[in-house]
């Protein structure tokens, strides 16, 4: 018998989750025929998913059935889907830093909240961790020198690097001058704590770096952005970072 690709049993194993949480109760038969494949193909399958932490019942006996138990899954959690968004990249990013304690089961976790999006949502995400990089961390003299930056100036930067909303900023520069600029915030990069912007500037009409605590206020703009070719930025800034 002809073995199943990787990516076809990845393919199968979305669809079966997504089966499971379409509807409160499954026959073992009625599963089968949907996905074409065998009872055993079927029972194999549940069993790793049990391992993998679902919470599946079933029913003893001919011609039992499956559940997930409860509501289970991002509704379950009561977060809405910016919230789990932001909580998967949150994750990723500590996951990225490798702290040597309370951060064993990090991946685990991520990847079960990431099971709970279709998969389209999924791929979404899966291209924004592609836009976050991981460095080493700040030093001392970087460090004494943060300013811990306002939460609305928080929000709106995550808001914007997002959903690919262009961002107005107020920007202090290191020499304490003012400006008022336009940028595209295509990447966000980690010296922990520090983190920074890499932007397409609209008013240089090139990229450019910004240190996230040095912005005073922020505005996020209705207007939409493209990801820019990423050759303009790999070279000049993220030769000493990674993707979360």
């Amino acid at each position: 018998m002809a073995k199943v690709s990787f990516d076809k049993r990845v393919e199968r194993r979305d669809r079966l989750i997504g089966l499971l949480r379409s509807e409160d109760y499954w026959k073992t038969s009625e599963l089968r025929n949907h996905l074409g494949i065998s009872q055993r193909t079927l029972m194999r399958e549940l069993a790793e998913l049990r391992e993998a932490g679902y919470p599946i019942e079933s029913d003893r006996g001919r011609g039992g059935g499956v559940r997930l138990q409860g509501r289970w899954g991002v509704e379950r959690l009561h977060l809405n889907h910016k919230e789990v968004v932001e909580l998967v990249l949150a994750l990723a990013v500590m996951e990225s830093l490798k702290s040597p304690i309370l951060t064993g089961n990090l991946k685990a976790i991520r990847q079960k909240l990431f099971q709970a999006f279709p998969q389209e949502q999924r791929r979404k995400v899966s291209n924004i961790r592609k836009r976050i990089m991981i460095g080493d961390n700040a030093s001392a003299n970087m460090v004494s020198r943060y300013v811990t930056p306002k939460p609305r100036v928080s929000e709106d930067i995550a808001e914007s690097f997002l959903r690919q909303n262009c961002l107005e900023i107020e920007y202090q520069t290191e020499a304490n001058e003012q400006t008022v600029r336009v940028i595209e915030a295509q990447y966000i990069l980690l010296n922990w704590p520090i983190w920074y912007i890499l932007a397409w500037d609209h008013m240089r009409d090139s990229t450019r770096i910004f240190r996230i605590d040095r912005i005073q206020k922020t505005c996020v703009s209705n207007d939409a952005f493209k990801l820019r070719p990423k050759q303009l930025y790999i070279n000049q800034y993220t030769p000493f970072f990674q993707a979360i």
